[in-house]
């Protein structure tokens, strides 16, 4: 387990904002110079395409690392409390405080962006961090320690531990903070032991993402969205296509569309399944689906990587409401938008969604009535690298955000400082309410509230 170091924890939040963010500088250059161990490091965990360990893992933290060294002075600046015309004496000033330590529980499937890259908007608000990368990929996190350090970043200020569960339910104890990226049932058991200690928890959990495709469509990017959104990292994403909604006006050339992009794809182009059991539950997956009347459209040639589409699908099967974290994508035709939308929302899940027209305003729409912490219109995953914009889950996806302004908070508590600065005219020993409660000060008080507010 790690040493949380009580000096390393005090010293790194007295380090200025400035060289942190310096330090932060030269990380981000060195991850650019030394990308080929990062994607090594990636690659022997996870096996997925070079593309996908340089595009989306490590692109995320470099955006990361470029988007909170330029902007956390501003968003961690002390801040002037306005306060109303009764307390005019007073100066009000709200400080964001680092919480101290926080333990990063990562998952296995993007084990260095989902590690490293979420240590360092923690480490900018002035906490040390202990991270837990999944115990079926440890390699990734460690290159980034190794880096981190060889850019500046003071020994323990960045510490990783490695193990299983029970390691992480011990970490939890050990922190001051939480953010764990999984799945839902792992989520609320972190939840749970974060409650009992009564320690801030943050949390990214499953998705069920549905892609909804409407009949004015561009179909061939509808198509294309959807095989990158779901064979990506072999479906391995919280944020992948899960589900496809298609008008039942286009359902036919899309199916084609999605088919002939399934087979253009090589082995090359898509990833083993990181977690032992994964295997098994696609076939429970797949087998209740069969049973209850699914067809298969196009079949994978093994378990490990193939494609699979399913159609004639419906939501009494377990493949439209559990997250499949694989490559088997499910599609069911709707004769209406309101169906669409419907089945859309019925989940209990609530991360990521997709709508795909060419009618801008009735995407934008349809959009705010997805109950979705996030939506894109005629894109897919895409909005993960939007840093000025926060992603966090509704409903069983999680607690809190990565991102943002509010990606950097969370990691803080907030002091409010109240100073009285000098006496009213007509309070100059005391403030009027103050005891003794008097007629006079009655009078005054019901005065000033008619006055203000009446």
């Amino acid at each position: 387990m790690g040493n949380a170091n009580q000096s390393i924890t005090k010293s790194w939040k007295q380090t200025s904002i400035g060289a942190r963010a310096a330090w932060l500088k030269r990380f981000q250059k060195l991850l650019v110079r030394r990308a080929d161990e990062v994607v090594a490091a990636i690659q022997s965990d996870t096996k997925k395409p070079t593309t996908e360990a340089l595009g989306i893992e490590l692109a995320t933290v470099l955006m990361t690392a470029d988007y909170y060294r330029k902007k956390s002075s501003k968003f961690l600046k002390r801040r002037r409390a306005k306060t109303h015309w009764m307390f005019k004496n007073k100066q009000v000033w709200v400080e964001r405080v680092p919480f101290g330590v926080v333990g990063i529980l990562g998952p296995s499937n993007l084990p260095f962006s989902l590690t490293i890259g979420d240590a360092i908007p923690a480490l900018m608000a002035g906490n040390t961090v202990i991270i837990k990368p999944s115990e079926w990929t440890p390699k990734s996190a460690e290159i980034g320690l190794k880096l981190a350090l060889e850019a500046g970043l003071p020994e323990g200020a960045l510490q990783i531990v490695q193990g299983g569960a029970e390691v992480g339910s011990k970490l939890i104890e050990e922190v001051d903070c939480v953010f764990f990226t999984g799945s839902t049932a792992a989520g609320k058991k972190v939840a749970a032991k974060a409650g009992e200690l009564l320690k801030p928890c943050i949390l990214e959990l499953g998705g069920k993402a549905p892609m909804i495709v409407l009949e004015d469509a561009d179909i061939k990017r509808a198509a294309g969205a959807c095989v990158w959104g779901r064979f990506a990292h072999s479906g391995q994403h919280c944020i992948a296509v899960e589900r496809v909604y298609v008008d039942q006006k286009i359902e036919k050339p899309f199916l084609a569309e999605v088919i002939k992009l399934t087979q253009k794809l090589t082995k090359e182009e898509l990833s083993p399944l990181t977690l032992p059991k994964a295997p098994a539950h696609l076939k429970e997956l797949l087998d209740d689906a069969h049973q209850k009347g699914a067809r298969i459209a196009l079949q994978g040639t093994d378990q490990e990587k193939g494609p699979t589409i399913l159609t004639h699908v419906n939501h009494s099967m377990r493949v439209m409401k559990e997250e499949s974290f694989g490559p088997l994508l499910p599609i069911m035709g709707f004769d209406s938008v309101e169906e669409a939308l419907r089945l859309a929302n019925e989940s209990e899940s609530g991360l990521s969604a997709m709508v795909f027209t060419r009618n801008r305003q009735q995407g934008l729409d349809l959009a705010r009535k997805m109950e979705s912490g996030n939506v894109s219109i005629n894109d897919c995953m895409d909005h993960f690298m939007i840093m000025d914009a926060p992603f966090g889950g509704w409903k069983n996806s999680g607690l809190g955000v990565r991102h943002s302004q509010e990606g950097l908070l969370q990691f803080t508590k907030s002091q409010t400082i109240f100073v009285h600065r000098f006496p009213l005219p007509f309070c100059r020993r005391r403030e009027f309410w103050w005891f003794p409660y008097t007629k006079g000060s009655l009078r005054l008080l019901k005065g000033l509230l008619r006055f203000f507010f009446g």
